[in-house]
């Protein structure tokens, strides 16, 4: 269990502080306890400057998770890299295939040379399965998808004419046992919010999740699908939800209103911080 966890917005699409940069994607800073990760990389753009007015001890990032291999999330990794040394990298065995958008644009990872990354890593993990990043903290690996009313948020292809359809398989979120609960960090939430936070309750044996931070990819979502989506929430009595990035201004205003108590922002700059004396405003 992890004492003290500090989650630090490092990339978003909007930004919370004079100097700091936003960009459309995510990264986070996470420190455990004396350990240090990043779960995803944003574009790039903006990763370097931001750490650097934050004064994050990117060197002493021990490992880099990836939630799944769209430019907005993995597409800083080569810069990031410069910054933290070589450092274990998990990702799903899918994760830096080619993947294409709707229109036949590609929005895969930008790495020229995937042979490339290999000097400059440590290890490659795959996170096909659930797997243990450091004690306390796993990512879920492939995520069933219990729920059909819960979609990608595609369609997405793995080719520019969109004949092979990408289901995301390489989607996954991470999730963190804090002594207030569950901390879950989502990059996209491409498998769905719900079906990730079941599966991620079968994975630890029913531990209460106290925390959901990340991006739910509910932007073109009926009203159905985010009534289901708040009504899950609720039964699931999540205490402090931070909706951003692709959760679309419409339900983050959705979900602001229904939870207002355990609403979060979280644009760059914004901490979040939970330990053994509760959460640190």
């Amino acid at each position: 269990m992890i004492k003290n966890l500090t989650i630090t917005q490092l990339v978003e699409n909007t930004a919370g502080g004079p100097g700091l940069l936003a960009e459309h994607g995510v990264s986070f800073h996470i420190e455990a306890d004396e350990h240090h990760l990043l779960f995803d990389t944003g574009q790039g753009l903006a990763l370097q400057h931001n750490a650097e007015q934050l004064a994050l001890p990117m060197a002493s990032v021990e490992g880099i998770i990836l939630s799944h291999g769209h430019y907005d999330h993995s597409g800083g990794l080569m810069d990031v890299l410069q910054l933290t040394g070589p450092v274990d990298l998990y990702l799903h065995p899918d994760a830096l295939k080619a993947k294409f958008n709707r229109n036949g644009r590609e929005i895969g990872a930008p790495i020229a040379d995937v042979q490339g990354l290999t000097p400059r890593l440590k290890r490659i993990i795959s996170t096909q399965q659930p797997t243990e990043i450091l004690p306390g903290i796993h990512a879920t690996g492939e995520i069933p998808r219990f729920h059909p009313i819960e979609d990608t948020g595609g369609p997405f292809y793995h080719d520019a004419d969109r004949c092979e359809t990408d289901h995301l398989s390489d989607d996954q979120a991470l999730y963190i046992e804090s002594c207030q609960g569950l901390v879950v960090l989502l990059g996209c939430g491409h498998s769905g919010v719900i079906n990730t936070l079941e599966y991620i309750h079968e994975l630890t044996d029913g531990k209460p999740i106290h925390a959901v931070i990340g991006g739910m990819h509910l932007l073109r979502a009926s009203e159905e699908r985010l009534a289901f989506t708040a009504d899950k929430l609720e039964q699931m009595n999540i205490d402090y939800l931070a909706p951003n990035h692709c959760t679309g201004l419409q339900a983050v205003c959705y979900f602001k209103h229904r939870f207002l108590q355990s609403f979060h922002e979280s644009r760059v700059g914004d901490q979040h911080r939970f330990g053994e004396s509760g959460r640190i405003a």
